[in-house]
């Protein structure tokens, strides 16, 4: 069955091809995944594999939408080692397999982020004051977090925010304390021996606009490459409390891609704002989500954007400055706000390289004759497996968006029914505080 299964998908791959919707059509109604596959970028979210097993909605939305994800919460050191000694993988096993059922790349976050205000470093980890154990921790940490996804996780944010938050010296964390302003290259080269193909990222918070802090940024990455640290790429968070200013970003984009260096927006939301009218408000929010995007699209050596979650119903924002601000492209119901459409318009400005429709041909056929092919789900819908290990119980196939209930919740949800979706021809794991800059500091 499978061999007929590979057999017929060989012999679509050329039709396949020439039926490819353009999304650029007068009146295509692409989703964002589709645009973002035709122009060749990722396109992102964060995720909780609580909301996918509990939101009959979440996991449809999230699979149709997005060709990415990034966890939100759940790679984290306290939450992959809550104890010393003691890992547990449930959560991110679960939104791994997620991803890989559903043709999504993976961005792990994060694997150090020790901050003043809030980080993701255990207690266990900043006592100690003998620098041989930090480092011992910290490779066998990295080790076995990285090598646990080896292949499976395709970026990495190996150290998140190590500037001082607002400043521009790097903060005295407790790995600077006992390891030394080294301990950013030390870690990079732990994940790269824990997993040589993965593309290893330092993420960072306040650096969308020019200035002094994006200097010591810039100046930071490239003194990292000039030590031949195995750094490939930096991420610009984006959680905006206002549309930025989209020049600026975009000069800072083109600076750190003029290192050789892969650049991506990582954590984008954008807060409404305004005492307007709220149509006012949503038009802003989706000229702001235009301008990011766009002046990512622009440079080429930006990959990917990825939003901070996608729904308002589940924000980090509400927690933190209020219910009030609805960051993100679709709203509690899971409905498309202006900022959707703001996001997919800016995706589309992306040039497109134009290949020969044979070498296309070519490409496909030889991508199912090396069995790197699994059949995609359709628009609107997406694959589990009773492999897939939530947080307790299965993680559910629930079918097509539908209208929900308008409470917000920041809870993990509850456990829905699972069904099981086909493999086809290979087990192919994915496709490859408030400052004057206007963003906020965290996630």
């Amino acid at each position: 069955m499978r061999g007929a299964l590979c057999l017929l998908l060989l012999q679509l791959a050329l039709p396949a091809v020439a039926r490819a919707a353009n999304c650029r059509d007068p009146g295509a109604d692409c989703s964002l995944r589709e645009a973002a596959d035709q122009v060749g970028v990722g396109i992102g979210a964060a995720a909780q594999p609580g909301f996918i097993a509990g939101d009959p909605n979440y996991g449809p939305v999230l699979a149709r939408e997005f060709n990415s994800l990034t966890a939100e919460n759940h790679m984290k050191w306290a939450a992959v080692q809550p104890a010393l000694g003691v890992y547990d993988f449930t959560a991110a096993d679960a939104l791994v397999d997620f991803a890989e059922l559903n043709g999504m790349a993976v961005r792990g976050h994060n694997l150090i982020w020790d901050q003043a205000l809030v980080d993701s470093t255990p207690a266990y980890v900043s006592s100690i004051t003998d620098p041989n154990e930090l480092r011992s921790l910290l490779a066998e940490h990295i080790q076995t977090v990285v090598g646990r996804y080896k292949g499976r996780v395709d970026a990495w944010d190996v150290v998140n925010e190590p500037l001082v938050l607002g400043g521009t010296e790097l903060y005295e964390n407790i790995f600077f304390q006992l390891l030394g302003p080294g301990y950013i290259a030390e870690a990079l080269e732990l994940a790269h021996a824990a997993d040589p193909n993965a593309t290893l990222f330092i993420n960072e918070v306040l650096v969308s606009l020019q200035g002094a802090r994006f200097d010591a940024f810039l100046a930071l990455a490239a003194d990292l490459l000039s030590q031949g640290a195995p750094l490939h790429g930096v991420g610009i968070q984006g959680h905006y409390f206002g549309p930025p200013d989209p020049v600026q970003l975009e000069a800072n984009i083109r600076a750190l891609e003029e290192l050789g260096l892969v650049v991506e927006i990582t954590e984008l939301d954008i807060l409404l704002s305004g005492n307007d009218d709220p149509n006012q408000k949503l038009e802003r929010q989706r000229t702001g989500y235009f301008n990011v995007v766009s002046a990512c699209m622009a440079v080429t050596g930006c990959r990917r954007v990825t939003t901070w979650g996608f729904s308002d119903r589940y924000t980090w924002i509400d927690g933190f400055v209020g219910p009030q601000f609805d960051p993100l492209p679709f709203d509690e119901d899971y409905g498309r706000k202006p900022a959707y459409f703001g996001v997919r318009e800016a995706l589309l400005t992306r040039s497109i390289p134009v290949l020969p429709p044979g070498v296309l041909g070519l490409a496909a056929i030889l991508f199912v004759l090396l069995g790197l092919h699994r059949l995609a789900p359709a628009p609107g819908r997406y694959i589990s497996a009773k492999s897939v290990r939530p947080l307790s119980g299965s993680l559910g196939s629930h079918g097509r968006t539908g209208p929900v209930a308008s409470e917000r919740s920041t809870g993990e949800g509850s456990v829905a029914q699972n069904n099981v979706g086909p493999q086809i021809c290979s087990n192919h794991t994915r496709a490859s505080w408030v400052a004057a800059t206007a963003e906020l500091p965290l996630n």
